[in-house]
């Protein structure tokens, strides 16, 4: 099933086959981004597309006829143009080129939202290249998704082709306003012949020699009858350029939109440039385009790896995941229903319940589940320990009572370890943050889909690493070789990867499976970070002759220290308004 968001993704979807996507304009990625939630929380795989334009591009197309119609000469057009064409021309004071870029907010959101899903859907490779510029400029060490590049369907009039009187070129915007065109109408301004415009209608643009049809009008088919080029506008999406190199027009296709993939006699043009549309013009109407390359179709779901042949399923390792619980009886249910869901069929689960309410009927209900009653609270950490001493499996999980497994959880991070012979593997996870309402009932607030989504590097883990319990399976063996968690520091996460890193591999299973629930009544809102990771760095793992370590560390208990109190430690990097 495809979820769409905004009227280009939904107009897009429409014209894919059946699939599990998100498509999502990008003033629709904030809804986009809790769609992808809902649906990791259900275990279900899905493809990521943001419908957005090369944005230079899409500034021009926005902007184009506002410009030209200020300028009733047609020599003082073309030489405003060539400056918009390099970036130079003022807008509001401002060079062009520091005015059309991408909000950096908004591209963090989006890789946040594409980091989300399961594979990429991309128009062309043209569109993955701009995606991997969003990734490798974010700031966070971590690959892109796999890619299956997709043409959507299209709804091209099919005629007779007939020998032209004159040269007729067709500039094709079905979908956008003619205003959009006006870039195109005045690079056109010297051409002699039939010059028509399809667009979805509006106002036209100034000055302009074309005639103007709508996708339905019956004068249309006459036009593409006697036309010898086709003028593709749209700059990202090549399905419509592709499919005039199938009726074996003369293609003209923005650059930006990857149509040379498929049939390499398109020209392709720079769709800032009307200067240059001319030249492209007169080269595609002696060239007809022919398809050479036709993508298949990408599979309904993405396609993850499952186990190993060479795993016998039938005698898979047990895993033991210990839950401290602490008078929260119903966030306990709720977690217990996360592990119930899980697609790993050996596991147990190991509740110690701290000295708080009884919850004998909560794990009762959960024949997977142990229960570990303690007389006396003594924290969340020893109660860890409690569970250690008494779990019976071969790979040791941690999940608190108020956090979240996706049901893929322990069978990523399994399979993980099969494929790589690694005693450790660890997942990306998810920071949602919950407020309450003014009814008292707890509502989701924001998401951070990037502090919980880094690997472990040794050097790194000696400054700090973000990695909780619940990320991560770890056999047993390395445990008895390091010992238990620090039982008198809150960060002992942070602490237990400074010993085990420098010795173990960590294997990655770069989908999100984890969630880290931050709430006003959470510990880790409460906890003082300077003080904890001094006595890490000074008690524990003082460093010698690693200056650049000792700097990083400074410098990171200096932001800590900045941090407010009972504000969450990691900000939320997507806010939800309900």
């Amino acid at each position: 099933m495809i979820s769409s968001f905004g009227p280009n993704a939904t107009a897009y979807a429409r014209r894919l086959g059946e699939m599990d996507a998100i498509i999502a304009d990008p003033e629709f990625i904030g809804v986009a981004y809790r769609e992808a939630v809902r649906r990791l929380e259900l275990g279900q795989s899905f493809y990521g597309l943001v419908c957005i334009d090369d944005p230079r591009v899409s500034f021009g197309y926005r902007h184009g006829a506002e410009i030209l119609a200020q300028l009733p000469d047609y020599d003082l057009r073309r030489t405003v143009m060539d400056e918009l064409t390099s970036g130079k021309l003022l807008i509001n004071g401002k060079p062009a080129d520091t005015v059309w870029p991408l909000e950096p907010a908004f591209t963090h959101v989006s890789t946040e939202f594409l980091w989300l899903c399961d594979a990429l859907l991309v128009r062309s490779f043209v569109e993955y290249a701009r995606i991997a510029e969003w990734f490798a400029s974010g700031g966070i060490l971590r690959p892109l998704r796999p890619v299956e590049r997709v043409l959507a369907r299209t709804e091209i009039p099919v005629v007779a082709r007939v020998r032209p009187e004159r040269p007729c070129v067709i500039v094709w915007a079905p979908a956008r306003p003619a205003l959009h065109t006006a870039l195109h109408v005045h690079g056109l301004a010297e051409f002699h012949g039939d010059l028509v415009c399809v667009t979805a209608g509006g106002p036209l643009p100034a000055n302009t020699c074309a005639r103007f049809l709508s996708p339905g009008d019956p004068e249309l088919e006459t036009a593409l009858s006697v036309a010898a080029a086709v003028v593709c506008v749209e700059p990202t999406d090549p399905s419509d350029a592709v499919a005039f190199a199938r009726l074996e027009y003369g293609v003209v296709a923005p650059r930006t939109s990857g149509a040379n993939e498929f049939a390499s006699d398109i020209v392709t043009w720079d769709a800032l440039d009307p200067r240059f549309l001319f030249t492209a013009v007169a080269v595609a109407v002696t060239r007809p385009a022919t398809l050479e390359n036709e993508p298949s179709q990408p599979p309904p779901i993405p396609v993850h790896a499952g186990r190993p042949a060479f795993v016998n399923s039938a005698d898979l390792p047990l895993v033991s995941i210990i839950t401290p619980t602490y008078n929260r009886p119903d966030d306990l249910r709720k977690m217990l229903t996360c592990l119930a869901a899980q697609t790993y069929p050996n596991f147990e689960s190991i509740v110690v319940n701290d000295g708080g309410l009884a919850v004998d009927d909560v794990v009762a209900d959960f024949p997977f589940a142990r229960l570990i009653n303690k007389l006396q609270n003594a924290g969340g950490l020893r109660a860890t320990l409690t569970g250690w001493e008494n779990a019976r499996g071969e790979y040791i999980g941690l999940l608190p009572d108020d956090d979240w497994l996706y049901p893929s959880h322990i069978d990523n991070l399994m399979n993980a370890m099969f494929r790589s012979g690694a005693k450790l593997a660890h997942a990306a996870g998810l920071l949602r943050y919950f407020e309450r309402d003014k009814n008292g009932q707890w509502m989701t607030t924001g998401f951070n889909a990037t502090t919980f989504c880094q690997t472990v590097i040794p050097s790194d883990a000696l400054v700090s690493t973000t990695i909780g319990g619940h990320q991560a399976l770890i056999h047993r063996s390395v445990y008895e070789e390091f010992g238990w968690y620090l039982l008198d520091n809150e960060l002992a996460d942070n602490e237990i990867h400074i010993r085990i890193s420098h010795k173990y591999f960590y294997a990655y299973d770069d989908h999100i499976t984890t969630e880290f629930r931050d709430h006003a009544s959470g510990q880790g809102r409460k906890w003082d970070y300077p003080a904890l990771l001094r006595l890490i760095y000074n008690d524990v793992h003082p460093v010698t002759n690693r200056p650049i370590i000792e700097q990083f560390r400074e410098l990171t208990l200096k932001k800590m220290g900045e941090r407010d109190p009972d504000k969450p430690p990691f900000t939320a990097t997507v806010s939800i308004v309900q």
